[in-house]
């Protein structure tokens, strides 16, 4: 908007310029901000869906649902003063907080429900039912957000990608806390009311035909869970299998899901990078980007091409730091929203590019790459292998022997090199004897043939027409440098005012040499590039192919070898980060879980319970034909903190039954059938925000794909087995326990015995 009134000022200053827009990043970002408010409308209504469903109260879906945009709001404020703005990733994280923003509520209401049956009063029933879990909800909420704390903070391209998700999370789940046991308490004081029976005729047909049907259907599930509890119980063994061979087929799995470093995502923007063959001049640089612009322009999905081509060579630019070559050019492509055309970014930049090598001369290398997966990355291409060795001949050779091998790779999309050895160049040997004799060096020989040529401005400032100030280029015309005839008749000046041909003083030799010289590790080397396209082959899985292949074929002289870069090189950085952060998590919610049962074996029991969403985690992205990427880990590290309230809320509750006298049987079939419910909502809530992400994503979202699959796959599988198995291992840590204090008795009555013969 700031650049928009500038321009506006601008016009009105300058009416005889006309400004364009020729690339407004803000029509992705309208994009995404209307499909990200979308998505969150959806997510609350989807939310209060299932709330009305479990709690078959429509007060108490009611006085969920509000707490979602209060804990929303008062999470954008916290926002405010760590200078976050709403934009992909804070919008992301806030839409994946949604799901377990009403989890405290569910558990608040739920507990208050219970008392309410046991004909408290409604005040009575709020205090004492947010008085039973809230221990469970600060400890699951601290599990969360400690879960999610290291990635806060584990620097490099990690902290810059996912702060943004991360802290919009951990504030939602402590504003989520706060409202719980402030405003849903007093929500829950004022409007629940302990069910009466003569209440039943007085029912809408919402209540009489839909939730009073599921609450039953509830009811019934309850009673059969507590049955299959009750098996798991008395076959702990057999559950226990069961369990540890779900895990080995979840480990088995991994072999068979790629690996990459960001999800591919249609963004509606591309990049165009143009390389004319080595030689070619500005002109016809120019009209072949406008043969590129005009086939890029006849596609109905694009609405607006921005084009940069390279320069026409001075003075200025004689050294270089990094200004395009006079045979290149670069493209900024905006398209229709991905809702709007029947053809995804791929087939529309793929298309164009066979198109234009086939039918546009003097092109070298193409590239259009859409702009979603590595907006973040520093890399040339999200494949990368590098070639190297001292001598770059070989390396050429090389580099095409590899390229070749590239392009018969399915998957591998716009396979190129770094450069090439076609650079047409002209040598210049320079006599020295012969230019001392008119008193100049190399140097001096060099720089005149040089600026001859090429140009160079002048030192002094011009002043035309009184107006502004004029530096003027000089060089000779354009018909007297035409080739190597030409340089060789350009006039070199001695000290004495000599002047004297340049083929007098050098000998020329036309000879190729490289269009680029390209160095890694201060070693000379020479890429070969390329992309991967959605439903193939993911980056990694076609980079080690390429270095397998290219070691096996490639005649390596000594001094020489092959590496991998690209999306490689930051996926391992980013993946070894990410992993610490996983490992830091599960540390820190088993710390916070010891600090809560005053115990080291149950807190190994809840750990243990994290493995059993192995299979879901990567049966779904199998099943959905993703791969494995920063953002699974992400998802993964998320997924950690809720898959420790399924534990925490059971456990914590067969511990207060079995304080109060039962025996542990008797707690765990009395605690199951009461968590059930919410857990279950828990559960629900937070997938059913996440199945338009998973299934339908649309701009701007698709990349995150994976962490909603991973969610989904990892909440559900294992939520079911969690049920089951937590339980089960409870018994045996209970048993370990009991077996630790009867040693510790025997030793202690061992050493009272020894004690007393002693003292006789």
């Amino acid at each position: 908007a700031d650049v928009q009134a500038k321009l506006a000022e601008l016009q009105q200053d300058y009416p005889g310029l006309t400004f364009e827009v020729a690339y407004d990043n803000a029509t992705f970002v309208g994009y995404l901000m209307a499909n990200m408010k979308q998505e969150i409308i959806v997510a609350i209504l989807l939310t209060g869906l299932v709330v009305l469903l479990f709690l078959g109260n429509l007060r108490g879906a009611l006085i969920s649902v509000v707490t979602i945009p209060l804990s929303l709001a008062l999470a954008v404020l916290a926002m405010l003063p760590f200078g976050m703005t709403l934009n992909s990733s804070t919008l992301i994280g806030l839409l994946m907080s949604i799901g377990r923003l009403v989890d405290d509520s569910i558990i608040d209401l739920h507990a208050i429900e219970r008392h309410l049956r046991m004909g408290k009063s409604p005040k009575d029933a709020a205090v004492d039912g947010i008085s039973e879990v809230r221990l469970a909800i600060l400890a699951t909420t601290f599990m969360v957000c400690v879960a999610l704390l290291p990635l806060a903070f584990s620097g490099g391209i990690v902290q810059l990608m996912f702060e943004g998700i991360v802290w919009p999370i951990i504030f939602s789940l402590l504003a989520s806390a706060l409202v719980s046991f402030t405003l849903t308490a007093l929500l829950a004081a004022h409007l629940l009311a302990a069910p009466r029976a003569s209440e039943a005729a007085g029912r809408s047909r919402l209540e009489r035909f839909v939730l009073d049907p599921m609450q039953r259907a509830l009811d019934r599930l309850e009673v059969r869970y507590r049955g299959g509890l009750g098996w798991c119980l008395r076959n702990r063994f057999t559950v226990l299998a069961a369990a540890t061979a779900t895990i080995l087929a979840g480990v088995a799995l991994y072999p068979k899901i790629g690996s990459e470093m960001m999800p591919l995502a249609d963004v509606s923007q591309a990049y165009v990078q143009l390389e004319a063959q080595p030689g070619t001049s500005f002109a016809r640089t120019s009209e072949i980007a406008k043969q590129v612009e005009q086939l890029l322009l006849e596609q109905p999905e694009i609405t607006k091409v921005s084009s940069e081509v390279g320069f026409e060579p001075g003075g200025t630019y004689f050294t270089g730091y990094g200004m395009g070559a006079a045979n290149a050019a670069s493209m900024m492509v905006t398209l229709a929203d991905s809702s709007q055309r029947s053809r995804d970014i791929w087939q529309v930049v793929d298309g164009v590019r066979d198109e234009a090598l086939r039918t546009i001369p003097g092109i070298r290398r193409l590239s259009i790459k859409e702009m979603g997966a590595d907006v973040m990355a520093s890399s040339a291409a999200p494949i990368q292998v590098i070639i190297y060795g001292p001598d770059l001949q070989t390396l050429h050779e090389l580099g095409q022997q590899a390229l070749r091998i590239a392009e018969n790779i399915p998957g591998f999309v716009q396979a190129s090199t770094s450069w090439s050895m076609t650079l047409p160049q002209l040598h210049v040997q320079v006599d020295r004897a012969r230019a001392q004799e008119i008193g100049l060096t190399v140097d001096e020989v060099a720089n005149q043939a040089y600026y001859a040529l090429k140009g160079g401005f002048t030192n002094e400032y011009y002043r035309v027409d009184n107006q502004r100030l004029y530096t003027v280029l000089l060089r000779y015309r354009q018909d007297q440098r035409k080739d190597s005839l030409d340089l060789a008749q350009v006039k070199i000046v001695g000290k004495r005012g000599e002047v004297v041909p340049l083929a007098s003083l050098a000998r020329l030799e036309e000879r190729p040499g490289p269009t680029l010289v390209e160095r890694d590790n201060f070693r000379r080397v020479v890429s070969i590039l390329g992309y991967y396209r959605q439903g193939g082959p993911p980056s990694m899985d076609l980079s080690m192919e390429l270095l397998m292949a290219a070691q096996e074929q490639l005649p390596l002289p000594p001094g020489y070898g092959i590496e991998m870069r690209g999306d490689m090189t930051q996926m391992e950085e980013s993946f070894q980060r990410l992993l610490k952060g996983l490992y830091l998590a599960v540390i820190f919610m088993f710390l916070i879980l010891v600090a809560q049962f005053r115990s080291f074996l149950e807190p190994l029991n809840m750990v243990f319970s994290l493995s059993l969403m192995l299979i879901g985690i990567l049966g779904g992205l199998y099943l959905a034909g993703q791969t494995f990427s920063t953002v699974s880990i992400l998802a993964v590290v998320i997924l950690a903190g809720m898959m420790m309230t399924t534990a925490v809320l059971m456990i914590d509750l067969v511990l207060v039954l079995r304080e109060e006298g039962m025996t542990r049987e008797e707690a765990i079939l009395a605690a199951g059938p009461i968590r059930l419910r919410p857990i279950l909502m828990t559960s629900f809530t937070t997938m059913i925000v996440l199945v338009p992400v998973a299934l339908w994503p649309q701009t701007g979202i698709d990349a995150y794909a994976p962490l909603a699959t991973v969610i989904l796959g990892g909440l559900s599988i294992g939520t079911v087995l969690a049920l089951f198995v937590v339980p089960v291992i409870h018994t045996y840590t209970d048993d370990l326990a009991a077996l630790a204090r009867a040693a510790i008795r025997r030793l202690r009555g061992r050493a009272a015995a020894e004690a007393d013969g002693g003292v006789q």
